[in-house]
């Protein structure tokens, strides 16, 4: 094994265990009257019929993981894991026909212009420093 390098890299997070991980620190940390919701609805092998069923009962694809409520504004927090991107409008056939599937870099184009402020964070320390700098409410120093 001479001549071969050991090339050492950062553990890589799953977007599941950050989301987790910030669901459980906003649960802490978040002081009312400012709430939070996640819409974790992507990226869960959903079966054709059952991503078909929440299409027509009316669920929108690329909103921001979390949506956090606070005086009157709404804010939107997209998790994403190292190296992770956000996700392009696409066509996708389906029994019906074929169909466009929002990404989540147009639809966060159309929720800013409807007013709502939305980041990337990669990190729960990322998390904290946004919820920080729009000004909502958080429990004690972290």
């Amino acid at each position: 094994m001479a001549g071969r390098r050991l090339r050492l890299t950062p553990p890589r997070v799953p977007e599941d265990s950050l989301h987790e991980s910030v669901a459980r620190a906003l649960d802490i940390l978040l002081l009312p009257p400012a709430q939070y919701t996640t819409i974790p609805a992507g990226g869960y092998g959903l079966t054709p019929a059952a991503a078909a069923r929440l299409c027509r009962l009316g669920l929108k694809t690329g909103w921001p993981d979390l949506i956090i409520v606070y005086a009157g504004r709404i804010f939107g927090i997209e998790l994403k894991a190292a190296g992770g991107e956000l996700s392009h409008t696409v066509m996708r056939r389906t029994k019906r026909g074929k169909r466009i599937v929002i990404g989540q870099q147009q639809r966060h184009i159309w929720l800013r212009e409807a007013g709502m402020q939305i980041a990337v964070c990669r990190t729960l320390d990322m998390v904290i420093a946004q919820l920080r700098a729009w000004e909502i409410p958080l429990r004690g120093a972290v």
